[in-house]
């Protein structure tokens, strides 16, 4: 398929689910438009598309306002906190109204605290690779999050996973760790119908590739590709140039076996 057939089959599908996501979240109770707390003083987010409050709001300033973490909360989050805030994000699919799905997390950074905050953390890796372990193809399988727009929810997780800041933060195992999954992860969306076509795959594949360049592996260093390669990491999408995804694979299978 031709590479903008494919960007406009993913964004259109995505935008579909966003929209969806709009309109038939649970409906709150919501005169007040602040964001409170939730059970044990763990912070949450009230306002969220579909709730009256977030109906009431009318600019776009106002919606990107009220999913903002209080600075006097990010200081006091834990780990655990961090990383449930940035799964359950209530403008998680935002990243797919840009041209690519990198420039949509990067305006996202550029709006949303808490994501900017995770990239900052040095403690939350392992805790987030724990997450995308349990993310099956369908949902999570035992974590207490919605899984509801998974496929959306799962592109995004793989797209945070694939940031440079974080990749920056593991340790050599976590590294390995993530690898290994999101490997496997790949192959799984090969072998299933409703994940097999290319959009799919690629989100896996950035985690794999940014983790090569992160680690500076010499097979990506002296590729005569490394400059197509370089530029599919930075943009998580595909342009005229054809990405060499054999020559990557063999890097990666390489990469796990040389740790092992």
């Amino acid at each position: 398929m031709h590479t903008k057939k494919i960007l406009i089959t993913l964004i259109v599908c995505c935008l579909v689910s966003c929209e969806n996501l709009t309109e038939t979240n649970t409906v709150a109770d919501g005169n007040d438009i602040e964001l409170r707390s939730g059970e044990n003083d763990s912070f949450e987010f009230k306002i969220i598309p579909g709730t009256v409050a977030w109906k009431q709001l009318v600019t776009e300033q106002e919606r990107i306002n009220v999913l903002q973490v209080p600075e006097a909360i990010l200081a006091t989050l834990t780990p655990d906190d961090v990383v449930r805030l940035c799964i359950t994000f209530p403008s998680f699919g935002h990243f797919t109204a840009f041209n690519t799905p990198q420039a949509g997390f990067e305006v996202m950074l550029s709006r949303y605290n808490i994501l900017r905050h995770l990239l900052t953390r040095n403690d939350v890796g392992g805790r987030l690779i724990a997450a995308y372990k349990d993310a099956s193809l369908s949902g999570f399988r035992t974590l207490p999050y919605s899984n509801e727009f998974w496929s959306l929810k799962l592109f995004y997780l793989e797209l945070v996973l694939s940031q440079k800041e974080f990749l920056q933060s593991l340790t050599a195992d976590e590294k390995l760790e993530l690898m290994t999954e999101a490997r496997s992860k790949y192959f799984e969306k090969l072998g299933n119908e409703n994940f097999a076509s290319l959009p799919e795959v690629l989100f896996s594949l950035k985690i794999m590739a940014s983790i090569l360049e992160v680690d500076g592996y010499p097979e990506l260093m002296g590729s005569p590709n490394r400059e197509t390669i370089v530029e599919f990491i930075n943009s998580g999408w595909l342009f005229e140039k054809a990405v060499p995804f054999e020559e990557i694979g063999r890097m990666i299978d390489n990469y796990i076996y040389s740790k092992n």
